[in-house]
């Protein structure tokens, strides 16, 4: 297929019936330059053993394309992040030795990561389990912010899934069987804010108070599967092929005893009481495995505090051109986790009725502390 440059913007999409708005496929309907494209896989090994995150992004009006590789094991946390600008095929899924590839809808995807300086490599294949259904970003009731929807106006949808294939690390290879990982992706779109460090809130939306005093915010996400159902944030999603439980459904916590480690306030599990849209309730008892815990801000997400990479303030979306980087941090050293914090993923072993699995806790650490020690939206757990 030719690059087509001279018609730019134009691309071959534009020959298809396809449009959403009166601009090339190429553009976005909105002007805002915090609008995103983004995708997010994770592997998680049962045991801990190890855990991989991916993500991808696209922001057509920045013009710039991001994607990131994270592997969490033996203690360390070892990223590649690789930045190009945007071109004509918005499908184009590669950056730098990133790759992602859609074999199947709503079925399965093989996720590639090439040789490169961080002695970090992959060939995944990721197939879908649960029913992925679209979403519109809803309400939210955060303390503080007077109208949320303004910083956040996006949608999308969510899945689990078994992951098989061979990473590479430190040249050692490690075969990924589906019976001993499984793993949760999403794709979003839309606006929202801190693409490229743009915010609306900065000073004029002060971000959650208590009596008047900044505390910062923390969104707290449950990101679980169990065998006919799956929860993720306020979602419940049932298995690929159900007759019985067709499309999603919802789920609200109604009570969130989180408990942190003593030191660094870091989130190392809780108890999350559920109400799904049925009535029933859903209690979900969490724990952490191990040192298993995902440093978000390395793959470009914006922290608690503001910042996005410890190492440049890279955001998703911001500018950069071509370039890759990456680095590995040592996650038993105290010191280093105080400089990398600030959007975390926790890998936890999840209990409710009986039934065991492996999930995520998705936070900004430590400012969910913060929030639960003053009793906002979650509390701190005093018992087990």
């Amino acid at each position: 297929m030719s690059k087509l440059t001279e018609h730019f913007p134009l691309s071959h999409y534009d020959e298809l019936p396809i449009h959403q708005s009166n601009g090339p496929i190429r553009t976005y309907s909105s002007s805002d330059p915090r609008a995103f494209d983004r995708y997010w896989f994770t592997t998680l090994h049962e045991e801990g053993d190890f855990m991989i995150i991916s993500g991808f992004g696209t922001y057509p009006n920045i013009g710039t394309v991001e994607a990131f590789a994270m592997i969490i094991i033996d203690g360390k946390q070892t990223t590649l992040r690789a930045h190009r600008p945007m071109s004509q095929d918005r499908a184009d899924l590669n950056a730098g030795p990133i790759r992602y590839k859609l074999v199947g809808a709503f079925r399965e995807w093989r996720l590639t990561l090439d040789d490169n300086d961080q002695g970090f490599t992959f060939d995944l294949r990721w197939r879908d389990t649960k029913r992925a259904i679209y979403q519109k970003l809803g309400e939210f009731k955060v303390p503080g912010v007077v109208d949320f929807k303004v910083l956040h106006d996006w949608g999308g949808y969510e899945t689990f899934g078994r992951i098989e294939g061979t990473f590479t690390y430190q040249g050692k290879t490690y075969q990924v069987d589906p019976a001993k990982t499984r793993g949760v992706r999403d794709h979003h779109w839309g606006t929202r804010d801190d693409v490229a460090g743009f915010v609306l809130h900065k000073n004029n939306l002060p971000f959650t108070s208590y009596k008047g005093n900044p505390v910062g915010f923390s969104h707290f996400g449950q990101w679980v599967e169990f065998k006919d159902w799956s929860l993720f944030g306020h979602r419940v999603m049932f298995n690929i092929g159900d007759q019985e439980n067709t499309g999603s459904s919802s789920a609200e916590i109604i009570d969130a005893k989180l408990r942190f480690d003593p030191d660094n306030k870091h989130l190392i599990g809780g108890v999350v009481t559920n109400k799904l849209a049925n009535g029933e309730i859903k209690v979900i008892h969490y724990e952490a495995i191990g040192y298993q815990c995902a440093y978000l801000r390395a793959g470009c997400y914006t922290g608690c505090n503001g910042l996005g990479t410890p190492d440049g303030d890279i955001h998703h979306g911001t500018p950069v051109g071509e370039l890759i980087s990456g680095e590995t941090y040592n996650l038993m050293d105290p010191t280093i986790i105080t400089q990398i914090e600030g959007f975390e993923n926790l890998l936890v072993r999840a209990t409710c009725d009986g039934e065991t699995s492996v999930g995520l806790l998705e936070s900004k650490n430590p400012a969910i502390h913060a929030m639960a020690s003053k009793g906002i939206l979650y509390s701190l757990q005093t018992e087990d």
